[in-house]
């Protein structure tokens, strides 16, 4: 039925289109008809084709309804039908609301996301949006937005593989038969959403919809091959992929915004998160059982829930590692496998007659600890025993830069984090989790490398009377550290020190040999060293080297 006053001919829409499968046009027609506010005052419809105009009334932004003031705009709506495939033209709101109607139904379906990233996401990338699957922190981004003339050249999987391409906009391929596709094109993938930043007339409209859906099929029967350089970033994985996790690792509950947790629930996370969990995984199932009891994960509307007895699984606070290459992370699964690149920087040191399982001297107070480094066998007694060289301060306390910093006689300054192993074993199983904290900690502390901020910080310390040496003797306050300091210049080397034994050598050679090929534990050596290297990525952009020392035995 065609309606008076509403000439198709006459509309010039932005190309912003949903690409869609199936067989159900009236159903999803009649969805779009009746879900939306205000009144359908305009139709065209044929049998390939439905067209409407909504007319809505509201209050202007500013003005609430007693002002007396009402905008009115129109909204319009293009439905073209193409054999199996439909195409869906419509404003933002409108949009959201079909979105969440797919979800729920199987009568159409979205077209393939990785369809879409062969076809469209080809050429030079021109903009990417990046989100985030891993833990919160405040020393990496929720999400990125990148520009530039080819963006894709940019990317890092040590910086980027915790994130997932959100949208893209890049360059459409030059070819004789894409006569109205030209210049570039953005994509949302898992939306199923293609955009051209152009208006066109209702012809001109129904041909570059036949030529997209001509381009997609084209890319879906040569098989829809990534875009390499999305190999780089994680994607989203179906449930029925994912198998035998190794690893769960705990997120700081002050990362999430205040009042998410009960105080009750935040003081579990920091007991899981100072305290890692057993984990053990199925090798057919995405399954694990958890210090004891099985968490299984199973679909909850888009989302995928940790099934379990602890209260901690129904917080965004879990990510979860798997040895198929995925990870549970915010009620999704992804495809993010950690790099394979050894971590090069282990100093493996002997720490016989010392309590690796201690990491400060038994006190009553932040200033007994400092007077009681060097008499006792904990790590902080260690680190004073062996930087016996050159200076060195304890800044352990609210506020600390790290646990000591040293300057050696050629003016190399580090700043050194401890932290206690899990464990007395001499075969102690490798675990990220027991370096997270430390390293994360590290991480945010580099903000503290640069001398116009460390001067002033280490001038103010932590108690009244702090813990320094100069060659191995004790000696009060830290003036000659600060003169130390003060002398460097910025060619002189500084690094990064963390001090965590829980990995011992005898472990890691036999991981790194062919009897760790395939192991849980190697995954679990794989996920701590690219979390060490993307850490010393950090440090060295930052004119600074990061090393971890571990234990011999």
């Amino acid at each position: 039925m065609n309606t008076p006053g509403f000439p198709v001919s006459a509309v010039r829409p932005y190309f912003s289109v949903v690409v869609l499968e199936g067989e159900d046009f009236a159903g999803l027609t009649e969805f779009l008809a009746a879900s939306g506010r205000g009144d359908v005052v305009a139709r065209h419809e044929t049998p390939d084709l439905v067209a409407f105009v909504r007319r809505r009334e509201d209050p202007p932004t500013w003005a609430g309804p007693e002002a007396g003031f009402v905008d009115v705009t129109h909204q319009l709506t293009i439905v073209v039908r193409r054999g199996g495939f439909v195409v869906v033209c419509t404003d933002k709101p409108s949009q959201e609301r079909l979105q969440t109607w797919l979800d729920r139904q199987s009568s159409l379906r979205r077209y393939p996301s990785e369809v879409l990233e062969s076809a469209l996401i080809r050429g030079e990338v021109k903009n990417l949006w990046l989100r985030g699957i891993h833990r919160r922190t405040s020393v990496k981004a929720d999400g990125k937005v990148l520009s530039g003339s080819a963006v894709e050249q940019t990317l890092s999987p040590h910086e980027d593989g915790s994130y997932v391409a959100g949208s893209a906009r890049a360059a459409l391929p030059m070819r004789p038969d894409l006569l109205l596709l030209k210049g570039n094109a953005g994509t949302t993938p898992r939306n199923a959403l293609v955009w051209l930043s152009q208006r066109a007339d209702f012809e001109t409209f129904t041909a570059m919809a036949a030529e997209l859906l001509d381009l997609l099929e084209e890319a879906r029967a040569q098989g829809a091959e990534r875009p390499d350089f999305l190999a780089m970033l994680a994607s989203p994985a179906d449930i029925g992929e994912v198998r035998e996790a190794f690893e769960v690792i705990v997120e700081d509950p002050d990362t999430l915004p205040p009042g998410s947790l009960s105080e009750e629930l935040r003081e579990l996370a920091l007991s899981i998160r100072d305290d890692p969990p057993a984990v053990t995984g199925f090798p057919d199932s995405a399954a694990f059982v958890l210090d004891g009891a099985e968490v299984t994960p199973e679909p909850a509307g888009d989302k995928i829930r940790l099934g379990g007895e602890s209260p901690i699984l129904d917080t965004d606070l879990l990510t979860v590692y798997y040895q198929s290459g995925h990870s549970y992370s915010r009620g999704r699964f992804w495809q993010a496998r950690a790099p394979e690149y050894p971590f090069r920087n282990w100093r493996f040191e002997d720490f016989q007659g010392w309590d690796v399982r201690r990491e400060k001297p038994r006190a009553d107070s932040p200033q007994q600890i400092h007077d009681r480094v060097g008499s006792d066998n904990s790590l902080f007694d260690w680190v004073a025993r062996h930087y016996d060289h050159g200076w060195l301060i304890c800044d352990d306390g609210p506020g600390e830069v790290a646990d000591f910093l040293h300057i050696s006689a050629g003016r190399t300054l580090s700043l050194i984090h401890v932290k206690s192993a899990k464990s007395h074993s001499r075969v102690r199983d490798v675990s990220a989790a027991a370096y997270e904290v430390v390293v994360s900690q590290a991480v945010k502390n580099l903000i503290y490398v640069s001398r116009g901020h460390l001067r002033p910080q280490l001038s103010r310390p932590p108690v009244r009377s702090p813990a320094s040496w100069i060659d191995g003797r004790r000696v009060r306050g830290r003036r000659d550290f600060l003169r130390q300091l003060d002398a460097r210049v910025a060619t002189d080397d500084m690094r990064v020190v963390i001090l965590q034994p829980h990995v011992t050598q005898r472990v890691y050679d036999q991981l790194r040999g062919p009897a760790g090929r395939g192991s849980p534990e190697l995954m679990r050596l794989h996920l701590l060293e690219s979390m060490l290297n993307s850490a010393r990525q950090s440090a060295t952009g930052l004119n600074a080297d990061l090393e971890v020392i571990a234990s011999k035995d």
